[in-house]
């Protein structure tokens, strides 16, 4: 694992699974390439600092798609883009006002993306 590395592995649902599967056949289409897991995430959080984020799109996010799981996912988050990472997860905990899991932040972000026409 280089240094700065984050692995991140977390169980979701197979709500949470597909809807990160169809995004990642979306962005896929967009870019005529095959796109990973990482690669879906790593551009949805590349954008992010410049969305409006509302506690009500995270409200109703997770109302819409339960995330607890049993479905496997690992999450490899590199030094490229670590702080972008990061600094989306401490936005969405700051909105939410509390601590926010790994398995939460990846869709939403991911959503986001999605609604914002980044994909």
């Amino acid at each position: 694992m280089a240094s700065g590395t984050r692995n991140i592995r977390m169980l979701i649902s197979q709500d949470c699974f597909a809807f990160l599967a169809d995004a990642m056949c979306e962005y896929s289409k967009k870019t005529a390439k095959f796109q990973s897991l990482r690669a879906t995430v790593q551009h949805a959080c590349s954008r992010a600092n410049s969305m409006d984020i509302a506690r009500q799109d995270l409200d109703l996010f997770l109302a819409g798609h339960p995330v607890d799981g049993s479905i496997k996912v690992w999450l490899e988050v590199s030094p490229e883009w670590l702080d972008d990472y990061n600094a989306v997860r401490r936005r969405i905990t700051e909105i939410s006002g509390k601590p926010v899991q790994d398995k939460a932040v990846i869709p939403f972000v991911v959503h986001l993306a999605q609604l914002r026409g980044v994909f």
